[in-house]
């Protein structure tokens, strides 16, 4: 991906990202992905000592939420200046920004930080999926994160991209060859071309670098985003993100979700694939 492909997409996008959980479909993914985290890392039981990594951490949305429950560190490591500029008025905001150290650079080339020198890390909502190599960013996932330590990675999922140009898109034929000979997606003039992960290929992403594949989810497996629910603005709102304002409902697929989305057979529907290993 070119870097001005890269910048265009994410100064916009950094302005409203954060806005996102009003729309109740992401609401849910954000649930599902908080529960997964807690399951995975034991954030009440860190010190102040350790360090979690969210590697491509955007706005800082998600140390916000996880620094609530831990008194651990954190390292923000985004290529974006736009999202790093918006995360600095987050945790100023949030009032913890001497506990998070902000790193602007590629995930693939992380020479700002040592060898095991992180205790976890987490990876949300992609940041995989908008690489050249994602084996290089693995690699270098491993190389920094401590003997013990898990890694929760994310990726657009390959089965739910082909399952959505042909449902949602009816897409020409060629487009469709396209994905599944690439695994690579275009979903709009203003996104980036995006890799595409499967649990199997997530999983041997892991293997490769030597960390020891734990489970691998599907985010989520059983709830579609309408196409209202990807509006840059988020001030759309689909069928399904209307549904899921009755909290009842909410909380039935919520349990759903967190019963089945990590199932070998239902992980492949996920919109995104979500793995942990572990060094």
């Amino acid at each position: 991906m070119q870097r001005d492909e890269f910048d265009s997409f994410f100064k916009p996008y950094s302005k409203n990202v954060d806005s996102a959980d009003e729309l109740h479909f992401w609401k849910l993914s954000d649930r599902i992905i908080y529960e997964v985290i807690k399951r995975h890392i034991p954030l009440r039981a860190l010190t102040e000592k350790e360090v979690v990594l969210d590697a491509g951490g955007g706005t800082g949305r998600w140390i916000a939420k996880m620094a609530q429950e831990t008194s651990a560190r954190f390292i923000l490591y985004d290529l974006s200046s736009d999202m790093l500029a918006k995360a600095r008025e987050n945790l100023s905001a949030a009032n913890i920004q001497e506990r998070v150290n902000l790193v602007e650079g590629d995930l693939s080339a992380m020479d700002k930080l040592q060898e095991n020198s992180v205790d976890h890390i987490v990876s949300i909502y992609s940041p995989l999926s908008f690489v050249t190599d994602p084996q290089k960013v693995v690699n270098e996932l491993y190389r920094v994160i401590r003997p013990g330590g898990k890694v929760l990675l994310m990726g657009h999922g390959f089965y739910n991209a082909l399952y959505s140009k042909i449902m949602n898109y009816q897409a020409p034929p060629e487009e469709l060859l396209s994905i599944d000979e690439t695994e690579t997606v275009k979903w709009a003039p203003y996104v980036p071309t995006l890799s595409l992960f499967s649990k199997e290929r997530m999983e041997e992403l892991l293997v490769k670098a030597g960390f020891n594949p734990l489970e691998t989810y599907g985010i989520p497996a059983f709830a579609q985003p309408g196409m209202e629910d990807f509006d840059q603005s988020n001030k759309e709102k689909s069928s399904i993100s209307r549904a899921l304002e009755n909290q009842d409902f909410f909380d039935r697929v919520l349990a759903l979700e967190l019963s089945y989305s990590n199932l070998p057979t239902v992980a492949n529907r996920g919109v995104n694939i979500f793995s942990v290993g572990e060094k």
